[in-house]
């Protein structure tokens, strides 16, 4: 269950776009408190002329932007919002403030459609190492409440260990789960997804709708993309474990770096 949201921000439009969908997404959730930080270091700010002055008066600078930021995007109504900003490298600081939290939301940070460049090397970061799920959410989202729901099927995330996670997210919604499968044309790969669906679906009274799709492409990343174009889809959930299902996307020596539809969040969980 969602209990505790933690909503990094670096005071761009894009981040004001994660706020709102993280107080939308608790309030749909019965979350009534959302905690927005803000992480810099002073080579940050080394352009600007609140360098030169002591750092108590650097920190109460940025502390004034941060509050005029909160201030041009009020609070929904119902959510208490407590904000703090904090000093230190903003990948390694979220990644540490996410273990006291049951989701970190992140947005978007760049002008481009090439997964990297829309979320940035901190958010690719917070979502590799987080301690806790990550929502990464697009710079044209909103946040409606989840009726379909992409999860990328590969042995990995068909562990149930990682089904039982998807399952207690879902209570929330009661979504109809896809699970998508690019097909590779490898029948040892075919044979091995049978048997790990075999003892997860089998329930004559199953606890959530879904269905199971594969689908042809020539890779993993279009395959999901054209999925997500062509069904009513809200959220995709991908589940990683470091060098694994991730590494495969989105690693710089993969083919292509994953291009998301730009109105589609994508939930990280994480598994050992």
């Amino acid at each position: 269950m969602i209990q505790r949201i933690l909503v990094p921000v670096d005071l761009s439009e894009s981040s004001s776009t994660a706020l709102r969908y993280a107080e939308d997404l608790a309030a749909a959730t019965g979350v009534r408190e959302v905690r927005v930080i803000h992480v810099f270091t002073p080579q940050t700010v080394a352009s600007e002329p609140v360098v030169s002055l002591p750092m108590g008066d650097v920190m109460g600078a940025r502390e004034e932007a941060l509050n005029g930021f909160l201030a041009e995007h009020p609070a929904r109504e119902g959510i208490r919002r407590r904000s703090e900003l904090l000093l230190g490298f903003p990948g390694d600081k979220i990644v540490q403030e996410s273990k006291d939290y049951d989701l970190v939301v992140l947005g978007a940070s760049g002008d481009s459609d090439v997964f990297e460049e829309v979320f940035g090397s901190i958010a690719t970061e917070v979502a590799q190492h987080s301690q806790c799920p990550v929502l990464l959410v697009p710079r044209e989202a909103s946040f409606s409440n989840y009726r379909h729901i992409l999860y990328a099927s590969n042995s990995l995330s068909l562990s149930r260990k990682a089904v039982l996670k998807l399952m207690d997210f879902n209570d929330l919604f009661r979504a109809r789960i896809h699970f998508v499968h690019v097909n590779d044309d490898n029948s040892e790969h075919r044979r091995e997804r049978e048997k790990l669906f075999a003892p997860l679906f089998n329930n004559p009274d199953p606890e959530f709708a879904f269905e199971i799709v594969e689908v042809t492409a020539e890779s993993v990343q279009q395959g999901l993309v054209d999925y997500l174009k062509a069904n009513p889809v809200k959220l995709a959930v991908m589940v990683t474990q470091h060098r694994g299902f991730w590494q495969q996307l989105f690693h710089k020596s993969a083919t292509k770096q994953m291009v998301l539809h730009p109105q589609v969040p994508v939930l990280i969980f994480h598994v050992s």
